[in-house]
């Protein structure tokens, strides 16, 4: 099996370090993160993996090269411009002839891999999406009103629970069918609610016990090497 990585975007929340250097390769515990998500896919075996590339792509290509150092093979898939996470998926569809892993090139994670791949084959869907569960702490009273105006239900300041898109996914290849050619677009807003109004399933995955972190702006960033350093580290980053 072979995995896309989502790496062409700009960065551009975590300027000015991204300025000269893409966001894939920013040091994560001394080690560009691109690196250490490649060490995770090592984690289930896979060997083979394609990296979409735009924003400064020709670092992340000298640097990372044919990924013989790291024990795998990497194949490049360019693009000019950062084209959306659907968009930059797009132009892995020369490399990919089966089932795919993906995921976005700025998340650090320890999801399980393997049960991932093993709830995916079960599901015998178009795709199957990982999530993370948040809680947000309301600011303010909670009030479900019903389609009379009257209040049924009044709660101050309540923790609210939901599910979110972790940004891993295993894919059939036929996922590019729905994704057009040479086009800004997004999984997120573009290309899955299409799917389910069209009378696809979609697959969820949850690994509760999973160390997840976005690394998309600088305080995230921050927080990332401070979970690093911590004595506690995640499984990913070691």
């Amino acid at each position: 099996m072979k995995a896309v990585i989502l790496a062409g975007g700009a960065g551009t929340r975590l300027r000015p370090l991204t300025y000269m250097l893409p966001k894939c390769l920013l040091p994560i515990g001394g080690k560009p993160l691109l690196e250490r998500t490649i060490q995770y896919l090592k984690g289930v075996g896979i060997r083979d993996v394609v990296v979409c590339v735009a924003y400064l792509k020709k670092q992340v290509m000298t640097q990372m090269g044919d990924g013989s150092s790291l024990g795998v093979r990497i194949e490049y898939a360019e693009s000019e411009v950062p084209m959306g996470t659907a968009g930059q998926l797009k132009t892995a569809e020369q490399f990919i002839d089966s089932t795919f892993l993906a995921m976005n090139g700025d998340i650090v994670t320890s999801l399980n891999l393997q049960n991932l791949i093993d709830t995916h084959n079960a599901g015998h869907k178009i795709g199957t999406i990982s999530l993370k569960k948040f809680e947000v702490k309301v600011p303010y009273g909670y009030i479900k009103v019903n389609t009379e105006g009257t209040i049924e239900n009044f709660e101050e300041k309540p923790t609210l629970s939901f599910m979110a898109n972790a940004g891993v996914y295993a894919f059939e290849r036929r996922i590019f069918n729905d994704i057009p050619e040479q086009k800004f677009s997004s999984l997120e807003t573009d290309v899955f609610p299409k799917l389910i109004t069209n009378g696809e399933s979609l697959n969820s995955y949850f690994d509760d016990g999973a160390y997840w972190a976005d690394v998309g702006s600088m305080v995230d960033f921050e927080r990332v090497n401070d979970d690093y350093l911590a004595s506690e580290k995640p499984a990913v980053l070691r």
